[in-house]
């Protein structure tokens, strides 16, 4: 809305400046016209304000005083946005001005209106002082008039949720005061959005505890409201991880057991949130809380491993007490193990895999165990992720897992089919990427292959020992194998007029070959740095050579420790066949060990044509033709 600017120029450079002597000289000229005086001060500027206005925004306690003097109906006059004076000399923080206007309503008997008086926003002086962070202008209004702390703005937020919003305990302090101080108690309203009162809101301060503490003594019952989604304070606590207000909150230990609109339970968020030690507060104080299930039939270790919170799965794993939701099925009966391998949380995988009390041959209601799901996952896969996949299938197949018949796969594997050929263009876009990528990879390793290091006059790092040359050779070599045919197959994925269930298989394939270019890549670049140190003198070379051997350590390690770990305990319960499933597992991995050594003696059976070098500055030979 447009107001015309109707204010004597003099009179807003006074009000403005503060120039007490301008504005007495101009008042003084108007009063000596008979009824002028009000006339000069009902000027307004564009957004609709007086010089009250205008003098309590900047402080200016003299002027309002000379202006009151003039016109007291000031006071109660608003600007474009519904602003009094007093709202606007809370928003501004000048304490002296608000104390001198609401002194002034008492005596006009409007104190009531001046108070409670909104802007558009719905906000009152209260609203805008906390808002602004002014507590002292807050304690002044709230010595008036206590009840002021009851009133919600326009978007029914209470001036106490903005102060605890603020993270700021002392204005907390003045709005609750009287709760402490005497017998009543404060009428201050604890509202926020979203129906979340005060006490939601204190986990985001900084001393939440306390704050927590303080709104619990003001008001008990606080910690059973619960906001629009059902969630009471409990449940924020448990998700942010706030162990103090959970022990505190917990003195009710009935509030654990109030679920919020999807049917989750403060230990389930808890759970999503990964945060184990909130788990074992309220399992210690309210023990049955395991058995408790969302209204999906999810535990909270179905929710952990969902997260792929691994220090939640781990927690349950280990501790006895949980194994009645160990093989435990949601809505879809899925145990967590589906989840896992549904969701590709590796961690959570593995951890569930060495528990013995896991059931691998569990079938949910599509009808497929949690090895089914797991190859069902992997045939509509292109990207990276194969590889967790596959180490998935891998680690089922090495511990006898249930197998699912192979029609139920076929059409199971048919129906992603055709969902993915709804999205054919995405297969397009993926090949490009990776195409890029295993394209850079070749134009390196077969660069790097004409230029081995050897000799510096032909501009190549100095050669210390064979050894270390032919492992750069070797993983040069297998990263352009990997990489030339990887770029094959994504040209071929690439095709729109190839089925989609070929292009998704070369998808996959070809993400295989171009991480293992990158891992061989990774191992060539570790076998220069190994050939350019001194091995008796450098510190980086033992850091070359721990990092080249740690991709293998810990590649066996994450194929073995769930495996054999998951035989070693079924030792408890030993069986006849015990030693041969021990045997059949351990030649598993070594299948997989002799494999890899094929690899790599197939690479040094012919190790290139040496000519030697009669030059006085000739050490060591010069290796042509690498193959």
């Amino acid at each position: 809305m447009h107001t015309p600017h109707t204010m004597n120029p003099q009179l807003l450079k006074a009000v403005s400046n503060g120039d007490a002597d301008l504005l007495a000289q101009i008042l003084s000229t108007t009063t000596i016209a008979e009824d002028s005086r009000c006339a000069c001060l009902e000027g307004v500027t564009a957004d609709g304000s007086s010089a009250l206005h205008i003098a309590a925004r900047h402080g200016y306690l003299k002027l309002v005083e000379m202006i009151c003097d003039q016109d007291i109906s000031l006071i109660k006059a608003t600007n474009n946005l519904l602003d009094t004076p007093l709202i606007c000399a809370a928003r501004a923080g000048h304490a002296d001005v608000v104390d001198y206007l609401i002194q002034l309503a008492s005596t006009q008997r409007d104190t009531e209106y001046v108070l409670r008086a909104r802007n558009s926003g719905g906000a009152t002086a209260v609203h805008e002082a906390v808002r602004n962070g002014h507590a002292s202008v807050l304690g002044k209004i709230m010595s008036r008039d206590a009840s002021l702390a009851a009133m919600v703005d326009g978007q029914g937020v209470s001036p106490l949720y903005m102060a605890v919003v603020s993270n700021r305990a002392d204005m907390v302090d003045i709005l609750i005061r009287e709760s402490r101080e005497g017998s009543v108690k404060s009428p201050a309203s604890y509202a926020g959005p979203d129906g979340q009162t005060a006490l939601h809101a204190a986990f985001f301060a900084t001393n939440a505890h306390s704050m927590c503490k303080s709104l619990q003594r003001w008001d008990p019952a606080l910690a059973e409201k619960a906001d629009s989604s059902g969630r009471t304070a409990l449940h924020y606590a448990a998700s942010f991880g706030k162990l103090g207000v959970v022990k505190l909150l917990l003195v009710n230990s009935l509030l654990a057991y109030i679920p919020d609109d999807d049917g989750l339970y403060p230990v389930h968020y808890a759970a999503m949130a990964g945060y184990s030690i909130i788990i074992r507060e309220i399992m210690e104080i309210c023990p049955s809380c395991d058995e408790l299930v969302d209204k999906k039939h999810r535990s909270i270790l179905h929710c952990a491993v969902e997260f792929g919170r691994a220090t939640v799965v781990w927690y349950i794993c280990v501790n006895p007490k949980f194994m009645s939701i160990m093989n435990a099925g949601d809505s879809e009966g899925n145990t967590p193990l589906h989840l896992a391998v549904k969701h590709g949380h590796v961690l959570s995988f593995i951890l569930l895999m060495m528990d013995i009390r896991v059931n691998l041959g569990i079938i949910n209601h599509k009808g497929f165990t949690p090895l089914g799901v797991a190859w069902n996952e992997n045939a509509h896969k292109y990207s990276f992720s194969v590889f967790m996949d596959i180490y998935m299938e891998v680690s089922f197949f090495c511990c006898e897992a249930y197998s699912i018949p192979s029609d139920l796969v076929g059409n199971q594997r048919y129906n992603h089919c055709l969902e993915d050929n709804k999205k054919s263009s995405r297969f397009s876009k993926v090949s490009q990427t990776m195409l890029c990528l295993s394209v850079l990879i070749a134009a390196a390793s077969f660069a790097a292959a004409f230029t081995p290091p050897g000799n510096e006059k032909a501009g190549m790092a100095p050669l210390d020992g064979e050894s270390y040359l032919q492992s750069y050779v070797e993983a040069n070599t297998l990263s352009f194998y990997h990489s030339a045919i990887a770029t094959c197959l994504l040209i071929h994925a690439s095709l729109a007029t190839i089925p989609i269930r070929y292009r998704s298989n070369y998808l996959r394939v070809s993400a295989v070959m171009v991480l293992t270019a990158v891992v061989c890549m990774f191992e060539a670049f570790t076998s220069v740095v190994r050939l350019s140190l001194d091995p008796q003198k450098s510190f980086f070379f033992f850091c070359a050579l721990l990092v080249q051997r740690a991709e293998y350590f810990l590649l066996c390690l994450l194929l073995i420790i769930p495996v054999c770990l998951r035989v070693l305990r079924k030792i408890k319960h030993p069986r006849p066949d015990m030693p041969f499933k021990v045997l059949a597992a351990l030649a598993s991995f070594l299948r997989i060990g002799v494999a890899l050594y094929m690899i790599s003696f197939v690479t040094r059976v012919q190790p290139g044509k040496q000519e030697s070098c009669s030059g006085p500055e000739c050490h060591d030979g010069v290796l042509l033709h690498p193959t």
